[in-house]
């Protein structure tokens, strides 16, 4: 058999797939993608056009879609909600400092004692036991708030009939109705009071007048030595921070009462040197801003 037949029939029993055809292509995907030939079609017209193969949208996109924007809704609520809160309890913080440093110094607890029918024994217990429980650390105050039977602070004059009164009249009138009567805490705690006063010249005449009696006045509430209180004892002129003192010590040198005026308005009286000097730093800082 000539080689050309021989050929051909070969060539007629297993036709080789040379050429790649678009329609072949197409046919292929059917097949093996189960896609419908029109779908095919419109994708590779949209490729010509450049326009990206759109995926379909789900069904739920829509509820998806809410869900997000109700979710996000709320975290924005809330945040505003937050941020809102937190300014308020800030703003109510100012405000509860502010009250606090309405007095002559600021202050880190307040107490409130009644006089309206106590005696000097039961006063003095009741801010004995007050200062033993103050438990705060060094250097802050308990304000010993002195109220009448309406709960509003007591007037001085009040204050010096029950706690002081070997105090000159002309003295105890000499000072005004502003006053702070507290415990600060140092190395121990110690009372201490603050007076207001319109007359420097009255209160400080009065002040070397009530010197002889002082000790007496204060001689239990300030937990002055048994000693010091039943002799008579001078007090001496003191310098402490540009500050002129009047100070009485014991035998051995110890301060034990002490008063000062800050100001031509101000007089401090407390038990020593380290805790005058921190109470006007207090007072000097209230000052400030009142």
């Amino acid at each position: 058999m000539p080689e050309e037949k021989v050929e051909q029939q070969e060539a007629g029993k297993a036709p080789i797939k040379s050429l790649r055809t678009y329609q072949g292509d197409v046919e292929e995907a059917v097949q093996k993608s189960h896609l419908s030939a029109s779908s095919i079609l419109v994708a590779e017209q949209n490729r010509k056009d450049g326009k990206l193969l759109e995926l379909e949208t789900p069904e739920d996109s829509g509820a998806r879609n809410k869900f997000y924007i109700l979710v996000g809704s709320i975290l924005l609520v809330l945040g505003i909600t937050t941020i809102s809160a937190m300014y308020y309890l800030k703003s109510k913080e100012e405000v509860i400092i502010e009250q606090k440093t309405k007095t002559l110094i600021a202050y880190s607890e307040e107490k409130t004692i009644s006089i309206a029918s106590s005696t000097k024994e039961d006063f003095i217990r009741e801010v004995l036991a007050k200062k033993d429980a103050f438990q705060l650390p060094v250097n802050s105050v308990l304000y010993l708030n002195i109220i009448d039977n309406l709960g509003n602070p007591e007037k001085i004059e009040k204050f010096f009939n029950l706690v002081t009164p070997l105090i000159p009249p002309s003295l105890a009138r000499s000072f005004s109705d502003e006053y702070i009567f507290g415990i600060y805490s140092f190395d121990t705690n110690e009372p201490f009071l603050i007076l207001t006063t319109n007359d420097f010249a009255s209160s400080w005449s009065g002040m070397l007048k009530w010197e002889k009696d002082m000790v007496v006045d204060f001689g239990k509430l300030f937990s002055l030595p048994q000693n010091i209180i039943s002799t008579v004892n001078q007090f001496k002129d003191e310098t402490q921070r540009n500050k002129d003192l009047r100070v009485l010590r014991a035998a051995n040198g110890k301060t034990v009462l002490l008063y000062s005026f800050v100001d031509k308005n101000t007089l401090v009286i407390t038990a020593n040197e380290s805790i005058f000097n921190a109470i006007v730093g207090k007072y000097n800082i209230s000052k400030q801003v009142r």
